[in-house]
């Protein structure tokens, strides 16, 4: 296509230049071929190809540059096309929109001049007779000629139904009267009645006075009675067939006769019909009863179960193997410092259920004991230029570092030294609180204080200092019961849309999945995550107050017990079989914030044996006049809740607040769970023995006895290993030895028996058999009679005869 016409048909002043540039670039492309032909001569030649190669590149970047701002104004032309568009199709909308409303507003009111009203259908009187009656309405429009119509209407027929309510009246005392005249006429029969008799009585007996010659001839009494109305001829007749009728009963009675005699087949069939039915039932029905309805009793150890319960099989020890790692020392010191310091600490010691032993961690010992079965491991390094003893408990170990002076060292002959001394006094110290919680489990249990009782530790309960029992008193009850399972449910509650999220698997994996790997030992755990938003507190929970002072809104103490709304939030009890533990993260309002406790300015507290909460104040932006939460909750915004989370978690599972080092708590924990479960336990197979021994019908299945015998063997599996020391051991023993012994006391067949006493039975057999009893037993002392009389008729006839 020519230049020209490509100009002809572009006319955008925006695109001329392009054109321009475009054919200036063919141009010099032209130009430079020819400069690069060879035919031409050198004298033909103005330019050099460089140059007009340098010109060439010039335009064509002047030219990719025009193109892109062709480009890009194509680009804004589309844009603004599809703006205008849009608008277009808008306005388009709005106006299908007006011309619906416009169809519905006309529908609308065609339908509303077109209802057909009650009012159009009343019975009303015409109108020319009412504004003859109402001329006063002439000239009253067509709206209020109606209403008037139709309130004169309503009050003639309010006068009406005032005629007919007086009428009702007027007939219902009408029937009234009517009724009481029909009770008069009924009452003058009666009496008509009983003056006719009284008449036929007194004629009689006037007749037999005056003698039967003088009696008037029949026809004198029938006349009377002929000439009558027919209601006294109705009377005599009645009479006459009452006294006929009772003198065909009297006839009847005097011609009854006594029964014939019973012949001797029906005797005979009579005895074989009551002895084949007492035959059915003492040779079939009674051994099917007796089959159907028999207990089984599976046999239980009663005496060794009792034993168990009361203490006699088991004495509970807590013998924990404290180990010595001297490298520094030689062999007799080191066994001369563990001797005295083992010395030391049996005087220290007051509850032998519970004693430290110490041996010394060499080489052949620690590859035949296992590292769980060791309490606690001393490392004893020399350190010159002490005064004193020092230690230090390793946070993230068993270990316990004891730095001594050379100097320190007990001598050979000597029965006490400085170091001994010191090392004892550290480990009563760390396992003070261990102590005291045994002995207060076993003082609370009937197994632990008979099986203990020469240990007594009540004494070693009434020995700890008042703040350390009130300390562990409160911990137990804080805690929860032991499961082999516990489901954690996090929850994130907010009154309103914000946050919506949050970073909940990075904070889990970082603070909650290494407690859970620490503490798998003991239990198993799973993990399950909530978010509900629109949390409100409840109706009846008193509302947050605002702190002028401080400028924080706060919650009273004592209201702390209100603020979960278990109504309305989505916490479930329990998830599967073992108990929920709930820790929920509650992030208040932007106007409600920052929210804390009261009294102490927390932000976080523990609900015994259920839960915790943490109450997170996010940081608001000051820069808008309506600060809201940020949607999103980041793993660092949460590592103050979970931290708090952690240490309730602890705290519910009855994990002990000292030492500071978390594997040696553990360790502690293990055997505190592992003496409750093994006295639970027992203390279920005493209720147990006791429960069937006082209930004879109770059932007991052989699961039941399978149960009982797998419990007393995880039982003494468990004690045995409480004495060698091995308490991981007994622990996993005596959780199946818990699991089996509420499974055996619980059974169903056992729980449903217990509540159906004889008095029940009783009244399901009495109506049941009494009706059919009742006759067969009559009839069977008969036959008795019957044949004890014939025996001695026969004796007497027998001897009468002799």
């Amino acid at each position: 296509m020519a230049p020209a016409a490509i100009r002809d048909i572009v006319s955008d002043p925006s695109l001329l230049p392009v054109l321009n540039t475009a054919a200036e670039t063919r141009d010099l492309c032209h130009n430079l071929l020819s400069l690069l032909d060879p035919s031409p001569t050198p004298d033909q030649i103005s330019e050099s190809p460089q140059t007009v190669q340098k010109h060439l590149f010039a335009l064509l970047a002047q030219l990719r540059g025009q193109n892109r701002d062709a480009i890009f104004r194509v680009r804004d032309t589309k844009q603004g096309t599809a703006e205008a568009r849009q608008e277009i199709d808008r306005l388009h909308l709005q106006l299908q929109n007006l011309y619906y409303e416009q169809r519905h507003l006309t529908g609308e009111i065609a339908a509303c001049e077109s209802y057909d009203h009650k009012y159009r259908s009343l019975p009303l009187i015409p109108e020319e007779e009412f504004l003859e009656l109402h001329p006063e309405h002439r000239e009253s429009n067509e709206h209020e000629l109606m209403v008037a119509r139709i309130s004169h209407e309503h009050a003639e027929r309010e006068k009406l139904e005032q005629a007919r309510q007086e009428l009702l009246k007027r007939k219902q005392a009408l029937i009234t009267e009517n009724n009481k005249r029909k009770e008069d006429l009924a009452s003058l029969d009666q009496d008509l009645e009983k003056f006719i008799d009284v008449s036929g009585n007194l004629y009689t007996l006037s007749a037999f006075n005056r003698g039967i010659d003088n009696q008037p001839p029949p026809g004198l009494l029938l006349a009377p009675l002929a000439d009558s109305p027919p209601h006294f001829h109705y009377l005599n007749e009645k009479h006459e067939d009452r006294g006929s009728s009772q003198s065909d009963m009297t006839s009847k009675t005097s011609a009854s006769t006594l029964p014939p005699p019973e012949k001797p087949s029906a005797v005979y069939t009579r005895s074989k019909v009551v002895a084949a039915f007492w035959a059915v039932i003492l040779f079939l029905g009674f051994p099917i009863w007796w089959k159907t309805t028999s207990i089984y009793r599976a046999e239980l150890p009663t005496q060794d179960m009792l034993d168990w319960a009361g203490g006699k099989s088991c004495r509970p020890v807590f013998p924990l193997e404290i180990r010595f790692d001297t490298p520094s020392l030689p062999a007799a010191e080191a066994q001369q410092l563990l001797r005295v310091t083992q010395h030391t600490l049996d005087d220290l010691n007051e509850f032998s259920a519970h004693h430290l032993r110490l041996k010394l961690a060499d080489e052949e010992a620690q590859q035949i004991t296992k590292k769980a079965d060791t309490a606690l491991t001393v490392r004893l390094q020399a350190q010159d230029g002490l005064s004193s003893p020092r230690s230090e408990l390793q946070a993230d170990t068993t270990t316990l570092d004891v730095f001594y002076a050379p100097s320190q060292l007990p001598p050979p002959s000597s029965s006490n030294s400085p170091l001994s001394s010191f090392i004892a006094g550290e480990l009563q110290r760390l396992f003070a609180e261990e102590k005291a919680t045994i002995a207060h489990v076993l003082s609370n249990n009937a197994v632990g204080s008979s099986a203990n009782a020469p240990a007594s530790p009540n004494s070693q309960a009434q020995q700890t200092p008042p703040q350390l029992a009130e300390s562990i008193t409160k911990r137990l009850r804080r805690s929860m019961k032991y499961a082999e399972t516990y489901h954690l449910a996090f929850s994130l509650f907010t009154p309103g849309s914000a946050p919506s999220s949050w970073d909940i698997e990075a904070a889990v994996q970082e603070y909650i999945s290494p407690l859970v790997q620490a503490l798998s030992p003991i239990s198993n755990f799973t993990v399950d995550t909530q978010v509900q938003l629109y949390a409100t507190f409840s109706p009846t929970a008193p509302a947050p107050e605002h702190d002028e002072a401080q400028a924080v809104w706060t919650l009273n103490e004592d209201n702390l017990s209100a603020f979960i709304n278990a109504a309305e939030w989505p916490l479930s009890p329990s998830i599967g079989s073992g108990p929920t533990i709930n820790f929920i993260l509650y992030v208040p309002a932007p106007s409600q914030s920052p929210l804390v406790v009261k009294e102490s300015r927390a932000t976080s507290w523990i609900i015994p044996q259920w839960g915790g909460v943490f109450i997170l104040n996010p940081p608001l932006p000051t820069t808008t006049d309506f600060p809201s939460n940020p949607p999103h909750l980041e793993s660092e915004a949460l590592r103050p809740a979970f931290l708090t989370f952690s240490h309730q978690l602890l705290s519910l599972l009855g994990t002990p607040s000292t030492p500071t080092s978390l594997p040696f708590r553990l360790q502690t924990l293990i055997r505190i769970r592992a003496a409750t479960l093994l006295l639970s336990a027992s203390s279920t197979m005493g209720s147990l023995a006791r429960l069937t021994e006082s209930l004879p019908s109770i059932p007991i299945p052989a699961t039941v006895a399978s149960s009982v015998s797998t419990t007393l063997l995880h039982l003494s599996s468990a004690c045995e290993n409480l004495r060698n020391g091995r308490f991981q051991s007994a622990l996993a023993s005596a959780r199946v030895a818990e699991t089996e012994a509420e499974r055996s006391f619980f059974e169903k067949s056992m729980v449903g028996q217990m509540y159906f006493p004889d008095e029940h039975r009783v009244a399901v057999y009495l109506p049941l058999l009494g009706p059919i009893g009742v006759p067969l037993i009559l009839g069977l002392l008969k036959e008795v009679k019957r044949v004890v009389a014939g025996w001695k008729a026969r004796r007497a006839q027998g001897a009468a005869s002799s």
